[in-house]
């Protein structure tokens, strides 16, 4: 049995799971499992990767800043700061699919692990007056929150993209601008479409003026935090952390909320099987990584005499959708298939680098295991073949818009 066969089998296997309503993070532990064993991974070893995963300092970090996120969105809702801002957003745009949109998309100029989640809150309280069902709610946060991940040069994944294509993001960028049009038009086809332009009582009639000073003491929080995780001279892996932690203290001594309220809402609000979820996927993607089951995949797919279009696609879009991570999709899948297109001088055509980060773009935007995806679904209660008759066709649209220009370029 080849490995794509072995990968094949196992990623249907955590469908079929899912469909029927698994936790997300026991699938992917089990998932982990059977990964390693099919690969001849010494059950020690997968032990070992289990262990040292759970006490890694990245899953603690990572399961610090969802939780933090969480309870600062919590907060926000209880001092009606959440409300606030979308009653003044839509006083200055009554047009509430330009604002159920727009808030993730804003949020999505803060790359961070998870990150739809600080948004999920404001696309809940929109939803919510335009009657937007769980399933669509997911979509919109989760696809416009991703929209900028081709072209915004503060992600590390397009810094890290740029460099295993011996290119400068700049010059990348010039490359992808397309996919992200193609992102925004298709959250607006298959996510805004048919949606009201308006919740259903009105606003009361407010001056610009006014909607825009409400605006700036409902947003400080979300606008701090984002200036502090940009200017705070301390190491990445510890600004948002600390961005958080005093944007929190600072909502709770404007707001005088005792420190009960957070004992109360860490026990009550905080849905910790969704916070799971980060355990499971970074065990799932170290077992992947130390069982070899990744490259062996696309080895597989190098040695099939597939097109070298498609497999430029295929290698970065399955190490994407494996693990769930845009850096996963380009770090696996660019060293397989660049030494294939370097012309003199090591370098790849643009047109081939934009190709190559469509297929980790969009094959990590269609991973269950995706944190952005797997917490807001989880966030919105929604199902996954609602949310995933959504996302497939915009992922098409994506797919052939970089195909078209792709096949113009060379």
């Amino acid at each position: 049995m080849t490995a794509l066969l072995k990968l094949g089998l196992v990623f249907v296997g955590i469908i079929v799971l899912l469909s029927r309503q698994w936790n997300l993070g026991l699938v992917l532990v089990l998932a982990s499992i059977v990964i390693g064993l099919a690969f001849a991974h010494p059950p020690q070893e997968i032990l070992r990767d289990v262990l040292l995963t759970t006490i890694d300092l990245l899953t603690l970090r990572l399961t610090l800043i969802v939780a933090l996120i969480m309870i600062m969105g919590e907060l926000l809702r209880e001092a009606a700061s959440l409300e606030r801002m979308v009653e003044s957003l839509q006083a200055l745009n009554p047009n509430g699919r330009v604002v159920i949109a727009a808030l993730p998309a804003l949020i999505g100029l803060l790359p961070m692990v998870g990150g739809a989640m600080f948004s999920a809150p404001m696309v809940e309280e929109v939803g919510s007056r335009l009657d937007v069902d769980g399933a669509r709610k997911t979509f919109i946060n989760y696809w416009f929150r991703h929209v900028w991940e081709p072209v915004f040069p503060l992600y590390p994944s397009l810094m890290l993209g740029a460099a295993l294509l011996g290119l400068t993001p700049t010059q990348l960028i010039r490359a992808t601008w397309p996919m992200t049009i193609a992102a925004i038009l298709s959250g607006v086809l298959f996510g805004l479409l048919g949606l009201p332009q308006q919740k259903k009582v009105n606003p009361a009639p407010a001056s610009p003026l006014s909607s825009l000073r409400t605006l700036a003491t409902s947003i400080w929080p979300i606008a701090l935090v984002i200036a502090l995780s940009l200017i705070l001279p301390l190491d990445d892996r510890l600004t948002l952390i600390l961005s958080l932690l005093v944007t929190i203290t600072l909502i709770m001594l404007i707001n005088r909320f005792p420190p009960r309220r957070l004992v109360t809402i860490l026990r009550e609000r905080i849905p910790w099987k969704t916070i799971s979820v980060i355990f499971g996927a970074l065990i799932f993607r170290r077992v992947l990584e130390n069982s070899g089951a990744v490259i062996a995949v696309s080895e597989d797919l190098s040695k099939l005499n597939i097109p070298l279009m498609v497999l430029a696609f295929a290698v970065p879009a399955i190490a994407g959708l494996l693990t769930g991570l845009m850096a996963a999709g380009y770090s696996i899948g660019f060293p397989i298939i660049v030494p294939l297109l370097a012309v003199d001088g090591g370098g790849i055509p643009l047109e081939w680098a934009a190709w190559l980060i469509a297929g980790g773009y969009l094959g990590t935007m269609c991973s269950p295991i995706h944190l952005c995806l797997a917490l807001t679904r989880a966030y919105f209660q929604a199902e996954w073949r609602a949310v995933y008759k959504l996302l497939v066709p915009a992922v098409l649209l994506v797919a052939a818009t970089a195909g078209a220009v792709f096949l113009l370029s060379i």
